[in-house]
């Protein structure tokens, strides 16, 4: 996948949209790709809601303390506030789209 690190110098995003280009709450929405071992380390946003679709691969997402298992398919919703962290547990890339909602 072509595209630029994240924020948090883990995986590869392509953006489709940032916040700059619209006149609503959305902060961005991607296309996420993290190579296998590759972790997102723990952290948490303030004024943002992240929601996270999975396309291929599989991982663990933590959020607050609970293991949720990744798989295509699985959709979540990680609240601002909470501490979470990704890591792509599987033997090959872990594909995902992403958006974040600005709740100030």
């Amino acid at each position: 996948m072509k595209g630029e690190p994240t924020a948090h110098l883990s995986g590869l995003k392509r953006v489709f949209i940032k916040n700059k280009n619209t006149d609503f709450k959305l902060t961005q929405f991607a296309h996420g790709m993290f190579a296998p071992g590759e972790i997102c380390e723990l952290h948490a946003h303030q004024t943002m809601d992240e929601f996270f679709y999975f396309i291929r691969g599989t991982g663990i997402y933590k959020v607050n303390g609970e293991e949720i298992t990744l798989k295509p398919g699985t959709f979540l919703r990680i609240p601002a506030k909470s501490q979470h962290e990704l890591i792509n547990k599987g033997k090959s890339d872990l594909e995902f789209v992403y958006f974040g909602i600005a709740l100030d």
